[in-house]
């Protein structure tokens, strides 16, 4: 059975050592933060896990969880309730994609356990770290958004950061202008009203791996796919908006279209700091929540993340699909997104080559997709190399390519949002230009043989090496092109 709340998770990865609770006071402010920042950058993906706070400083009684969602692909794994192996996990992911399911309303749920109208809702009740100390402008959520087009009555989920800036007020940062979120934003704004928004804290762990991705369809309709079970809804008190029925906690409110502030700075997925910007304001009408709610928060900013693994198995997936299925390219052998760039920065994509112009077909439908604003280096090579394997990339890069035939650059196009490298001092993100790089990597003529003996020689060496008198060799990846 699929989980159906963040709490049956959280239940799940403490029983498979994938969780673990810190009952030592911790300043929220302080701490929390820090705390999963040294566990991304000093223990290999494999010996991550989860984060809970539950003795927090000012907080009695309240309890934060981070890192729960994407520390690992074990972790990734737990949540889609599947073997912690890529090919389980993206059959889960293909299988969602292909067969969505809607998802159903209910009359209630846990999240309408404790309703606080206007004159009691305080967004600052809640133990909501600062994830960069010293850096960050303050508080964050990084929560999922709930937005509706105007026009068409599609829902829109998204990851978005949400500066806590009072009791009933919040920034918003929508992203690059042809994200739904902002593109809903814009609707509304053309209308002249102010945009209804739902923030939903603490969900099933599908929700959140759904939310990031660019589907095209709803994405609590493939959240129900990879689960196996519809997401149940329930009403907004005060907006005509619906939210995930057991959710931990659910901010229901507006997003001003009038009215822009300062948001910011902020680390982001980059690995730099954002700076400040005049961004739009959401403001609170009702806060709906389970009793005791559990705070959920993302581990983003500087890579590796929940943000980079998260895209890297959700996103890589939903683009391949899109580019064999619905654009009908041929010969697609793998797609990876490197983790370094937030996934959203360094695409390498193997193929079976078999017509002049398939490159740039497979490179134009990536940009068609994911949008402009994604992607400065874009590598297409022959699907004999293991594009997950860093080396066997330097190596293509190093053999398979001429730059001054095989590279091309698409010139002040849209930029990788918050790239650094596009923006000098007192630049205007909103005008930010940038290039991309069109790398086409795959063999022009045949080449020479490989200079590795054959496989069933190397797979036999692997096998006897420990006859050898040779300590283990734990994983061996031998080369495809073999």
């Amino acid at each position: 059975m699929p989980y159906e709340d963040l709490r049956s998770y959280l239940d799940a990865l403490e029983r498979n050592g994938l969780l673990r609770w810190i009952d030592k006071e911790v300043d929220k402010d302080t701490e929390i933060g820090p705390i999963g920042r040294v566990m991304f950058l000093a223990l290999p993906e494999e010996q991550r896990y989860g984060l809970g706070f539950r003795n927090i400083k000012g907080y009695p009684g309240g309890r934060v969880v981070s890192g729960v969602i994407a520390a690992s692909s074990r972790m990734v794994a737990c949540a889609l309730q599947c073997d912690p192996v890529s090919a389980q996990i993206y059959e889960r992911v293909t299988n969602g994609i292909a067969n969505p399911i809607e998802a159903v309303m209910v009359k209630s749920g846990p999240c309408k356990e404790v309703i606080d109208g206007p004159d009691k809702l305080d967004l600052l009740a809640f133990p909501i770290p600062i994830w960069t100390p010293t850096k960050d402008a303050g508080p964050y959520l990084t929560p999922m958004w709930i937005t509706k087009d105007p026009d068409t009555g599609v829902r829109d989920i998204g990851i978005r950061r949400s500066q806590i800036k009072g009791r009933d007020k919040t920034g918003i940062v929508f992203g690059a202008p042809d994200r739904y979120g902002a593109i809903h934003y814009a609707k509304w704004k053309q209308r002249g009203k102010p945009m209804p928004a739902a923030i939903v804290v603490g969900a099933d762990p599908v929700q959140y791996l759904a939310a990031p991705s660019r589907f095209g369809i709803d994405e609590l309709a493939v959240a129900g796919g990879i689960r196996g079970k519809a997401v149940e809804l329930v009403k907004c008190e005060t907006i005509d908006l619906e939210v995930p029925a057991t959710a931990e906690i659910v901010i229901e409110g507006e997003v001003d279209t009038e009215l822009l502030e300062t948001e910011g700075p902020f680390g982001e997925y980059t690995g730099y700091m954002a700076e400040a910007q005049q961004r739009p304001v959401f403001r609170a009408k009702c806060i709906t929540h389970r009793k005791n709610p559990i705070l959920l928060g993302l581990i983003s900013q500087f890579p590796p993340s929940e943000s980079s693994m998260i895209k890297r198995h959700l996103l890589e997936e939903s683009m391949r699909k899109h580019l064999s299925r619905n654009l009908s390219i041929p010969g697609i052998a793998d797609v990876h997104a490197i983790e370094a760039g937030g996934c959203t920065a360094i695409l390498w994509i193997s193929i079976k080559k078999m017509y002049t112009g398939h490159v740039d077909q497979l490179v134009f439908g990536v940009l068609g997709y994911m949008g402009m604003s994604y992607y400065k280096w874009i590598v297409v090579t022959d699907d004999d190399v293991d594009i997950r394997d860093p080396f066997m990339r330097d190596w293509i890069l190093c053999w398979r390519v001429r730059p001054d035939k095989d590279m091309r650059f698409i010139a002040d196009t849209a930029s990788v949002e918050v790239d650094p490298s596009s923006m000098p001092p007192g630049f205007d993100p909103e005008n930010v230009r940038g290039t991309k790089v069109i790398i086409d990597a795959t063999k022009k003529w045949q080449y020479p043989e490989v200079s590795l003996p054959p496989r069933e020689y190397l797979e036999r060496a692997v096998s006897r090496w420990t006859e050898y008198g040779l300590p283990p060799l734990g994983n061996v990846r031998l080369p495809k092109s073999i």
